[in-house]
């Protein structure tokens, strides 16, 4: 029985997947496949790379030794941020040039910006599959890739349930973290920001989309980590989030062996 992982877009809450993932390695589920969206792309590739330490302990370091490796790049006509330094980040913390040196099989999923398809990228050269995943529209520069214009995965399917079982997985675990947050604790509209609009359009159509692709390709096994209160863009908590995965992990356990007791 192969057993894949699918890990969901949602910004800096996907540092959570790392945090899944040493708690799974911990509890010996092995892992045959992963495919990734976004965030998850980038911590997908990561794991399928054997580099989740050096991940784990980059994301760690505080933000200002951090973000100026990431954001500090000159913005073009296409995106407030070229992508120069992400990509060459990424080169460095994943250490693996292609899909056909990682040790796991790995698909990255982005959106094709002309035609609005899903592209599912499981060949040639791993970092700018990664990099196209992640363009967020209007923050990172599309990235052109086999002929196509690729953008965010996210804008077309959230967590790659759908991917990793077209990669071979009999059983999939899923990893969302994009919950929406509670509307009680919503900003009155005097005080929002422009970020703020962006990031709950976002959110709405990420969760939208999920719902949608669960309800025809559900996984077998759903984890949820609790970020409903971390900002997509706050990669401050990482020590936190890792956390969050982990102490997901555990929660999901419980919740099955609770229900496998229910039953009997």
């Amino acid at each position: 029985m192969k057993i894949g992982l699918a890990l969901g877009s949602g910004g800096a809450r996907g540092i959570t997947h790392l945090g899944v993932w040493q708690r799974l390695q911990e509890l010996e589920i092995p892992i045959h496949c992963i495919a990734g969206t976004s965030i998850g792309a980038i911590a997908g590739s990561t794991i399928a790379a054997g580099r989740v330490d050096e991940a784990i302990a980059w994301c760690k370091m505080s933000s200002w030794k951090k973000l100026p490796e990431l954001v500090l790049d000159l913005p073009t006509i296409k995106a407030l941020i070229a992508g120069r330094k992400v990509e060459k980040k990424l080169r460095q913390i994943i250490a693996t040039e292609r899909f056909s040196d990682l040790p796991i099989p790995f698909a990255a999923v982005a959106t094709d910006l002309n035609t609005g398809e899903a592209v599912v990228m499981q060949e040639g050269d791993l970092i700018s599959a990664v990099r196209a995943s992640m363009a967020i529209p209007g923050v990172f520069s599309p990235v052109e890739r086999d002929g196509r214009v690729l953008i965010d995965g996210g804008l077309v399917n959230p967590v790659p349930v759908s991917v990793c079982r077209a990669l071979g997985a009999d059983v999939v675990i899923a990893v969302d973290v994009n919950p929406l947050a509670d509307p009680a604790e919503a900003k009155p509209f005097k005080k929002l920001h422009i970020k703020d609009v962006l990031l709950q359009s976002f959110g709405i159509l990420n969760y939208e989309l999920t719902r949608r692709e669960f309800a025809v390709n559900g996984p077998d096994v759903l984890i949820c980590p609790a970020v409903e209160h971390v900002v997509a863009l706050d990669f401050r908590n990482a020590r936190r989030l890792v956390e969050i995965g982990r102490q997901a992990v555990d929660e999901k356990v419980v919740e099955t062996l609770k229900a496998k007791k229910e039953r009997t």
